[in-house]
């Protein structure tokens, strides 16, 4: 389960920057999650869960933001929103093109904000 790595990597991130602004325990730690990035915000979010339980951390709240997945026509230019990982098969709203699309959002993983104590 690669999202208990990733959840231990945004722990370690909140960490460092709570030391840097002297703060010793996490509150809220905020996420962007696009569409497409590959993860599982319900394992995510569980992996979280497990780190913190214990810890000077427990209780934190892990907020995750989805990002819809936005494409680009590479023909007439048009954004819209893409209806699944097969962005290819999403038709243009503009001229109905299906192939070509450019992602302008939804492969993004990162921490947004972070509180603390």
């Amino acid at each position: 389960m690669h999202e208990l790595a990733l959840a231990e990597n945004m722990l370690d991130i909140a960490k460092d920057e709570l030391a840097r602004h002297g703060c010793s325990r996490l509150k809220l730690l905020r996420v962007e999650v696009g569409a497409i990035s590959g993860v599982v915000t319900d394992s995510l979010l569980f992996g979280f869960e497990a780190l913190t339980r214990g810890s000077v951390h427990e209780g934190a709240v892990l907020d995750i933001v989805r990002v819809p997945l936005r494409l680009a026509c590479g023909v007439c230019g048009t954004e819209f929103e893409g209806e699944s990982l097969a962005r290819e098969l999403s038709p243009c709203p503009g001229c109905g093109e299906v192939f070509g699309h450019r992602v302008l959002s939804g492969r993004e993983l990162q921490v947004t904000w972070i509180e603390g104590e």
